[in-house]
């Protein structure tokens, strides 16, 4: 699954829709496990790249 910007924006109009409308920003990582999104001044949305380590979100 490809996460861009519009994926982002999806998850957080259905699961978190008062955030929905924050300005959104991609940050640059040289990670490759998460993908990670600035959202407003003081919040980060951070997806796993792959499925295989959605459970290291829940040990971190």
């Amino acid at each position: 699954m490809r996460i861009d910007e519009a994926l982002v924006r999806r998850l957080l109009a259905e699961q978190f829709p008062r955030w929905a409308e924050l300005p959104l920003a991609p940050v640059p990582s040289p990670g490759v496990d998460n993908v990670t999104y600035r959202l407003g001044e003081e919040m980060s949305v951070r997806l796993p790249r792959y499925s295989r380590w959605a459970g290291q979100v829940e040990r971190e």
